[in-house]
């Protein structure tokens, strides 16, 4: 007996592999459309909206699908959401409480990035670079890609600069327009940008590379001698400029930090330094022999980084005995990075016979 032909789509869960030198694990601190308050973690754009909502009126939830763009951005995500009360009492501002208070749920857990679905003030801003400086201390370390939005660039360069000790991958003060008409708001377009950079091999520099899908930014800068464009990129804030109008190209003119490390440097640093694993050995005896096994250790993933990866040119390092019993001192005295190219000269010599 003949049956009507049909194609059956069944969702199931989804195994993501990470590819290695992949760091797409993203913390978004915002609204969201439930009354769960603990942390929750998903690694599909499909289970983060069953849980968390799918109201674009809460920045959380409108932002989810920039981060994870259809598979090739976020390997997953971690939410904490900030939204308080129910119903026509919901508050879903990102208060410095609140902001306080998921920060401090986030501290040590794994993940390579963290965003808040916000506009941050100077103090806001100044709270998630405490919380990257105490990542950094405990060895998971984290960067962070913002919505920057300052009256002008001077006020836009006080804020770049408060990040010249590191962990910042971008600043973004322009909204993106992609190719399908959709014009995103500001924190919108962190996100994408973030989603973006998390489907990144981590040594992967932005400087002069194209933003895909993107068509148009808001505000174009110019670049003159003291023009905002030519001050946010000395600053470190990540800017766009068109390179091609008729094709609508819009690349990244210069991806370097205000650490003056390029983005490329300051992923790989925290990857390297976060995938070293010393967990391992706390409660071992402090010997000689386990001293040798932390060399041993730290030479394999050496080998790993420089010689398999290719992220870096070369790690110097030493282990100690510190100066307390319980105490083992690692000192990583050097990572070796490749320049990025940001001048070439081109010498032309024209011939008439």
């Amino acid at each position: 007996m003949g049956v009507i032909p049909e194609v059956s789509i069944k969702p199931t869960k989804t195994k993501i592999i990470t590819q290695p030198g992949m760091a797409g694990s993203i913390a978004v601190i915002g609204a969201f459309d439930c009354e769960e308050t603990s942390l929750q973690a998903f690694k599909t754009l499909r289970e983060a909206q069953e849980k968390l909502g799918v109201d674009k009126t809460l920045m959380g939830c409108k932002i989810l699908d920039k981060l994870f763009q259809r598979g090739k951005g976020a390997s997953s995500i971690i939410a904490a959401n900030i939204t308080t009360g129910t119903g026509e009492t919901k508050e879903t501002e990102v208060t410095s409480e609140k902001l306080e208070k998921a920060l401090n749920q986030l501290k040590g857990e794994k993940f390579d990035m963290i965003i808040v679905a916000a506009e941050l003030d100077d103090a806001a801003v100044e709270m998630v670079i405490a919380f990257l400086d105490e990542a950094y201390d405990l060895q998971k370390p984290v960067g962070t890609i913002l919505a920057l939005k300052r009256t002008n660039a001077e006020a836009a360069k006080t804020t770049a600069a408060k990040f010249k000790e590191g962990s910042l991958y971008g600043l973004i003060t322009q909204e993106f327009t992609l190719t399908n008409g959709v014009k995103l708001s500001l924190v919108e377009s962190a996100a994408y940008y973030c989603g973006y950079i998390a489907g990144l091999k981590v040594d992967t520099s932005m400087t002069m590379a194209q933003l895909p899908e993107v068509i148009n930014a808001t505000p174009e800068y110019s670049f003159g001698e003291n023009e905002d464009g030519t001050l946010l990129v000395g600053a470190g804030v990540t800017v766009l400029r068109c390179m091609d109008r008729i094709n609508n190209k819009f690349v990244v003119v210069n991806s370097e930090q205000p650490s003056g490390l390029d983005l490329y440097i300051e992923r790989t640093k925290d990857y390297v330094v976060r995938s070293m694993e010393f967990e391992e050995f706390l409660g071992d005896k402090n010997t000689s022999n386990t001293i040798a096994s932390i060399k041993s250790h730290i030479e394999t993933k050496k080998q790993y980084f420089v010689g398999n990866l290719n992220l870096l040119e070369n790690i110097d390092y030493n282990v100690v005995k510190g100066e307390k019993p319980e105490c083992v001192d690692v000192y990583l005295d050097s990572l070796l990075f490749a320049g990025v190219i940001t001048k070439i000269d081109v010498y032309v010599v024209v011939e008439v016979e």
